[in-house]
């Protein structure tokens, strides 16, 4: 089955994805506006599951050595619009604040 432009277009808004970035920590005369020198700049990556957005969110954060004033990544989205965020703990939270437990 061949889907049209319409169609994948539409299948790849329904994918889940976190951003994964950083920012220089005001405390340490960082530029909060930039990403971390030698880090990349934000990215988004799919992902299946919460669970596998924060095991993500964990390993960039260990990978370029970030500091929790560096952290600025984490938001969750399916399609276009944010289900979800990780903090630099790797805690997952809904939109309200509420932490969403995952085994």
């Amino acid at each position: 089955m061949k889907l049209t432009r319409k169609e994948k277009a539409m299948a790849q808004e329904q994918v889940m994805t976190v951003k994964l970035s950083s920012c220089g920590n005001p405390d340490l005369r960082q530029n909060p506006d930039e990403s971390l020198f030698g880090c990349p700049e934000e990215i988004s990556i799919s992902v299946a599951t919460l669970k596998g957005a924060s095991e993500l969110c964990l390993k960039y954060i260990a990978n370029w050595e970030l500091g929790g004033g560096n952290w600025s990544g984490g938001q969750v989205f399916f399609g276009k619009a944010q289900i979800a965020s990780i903090s630099y703990n790797g805690r997952i939270w809904d939109l309200n604040d509420k932490e969403i437990l995952i085994n």
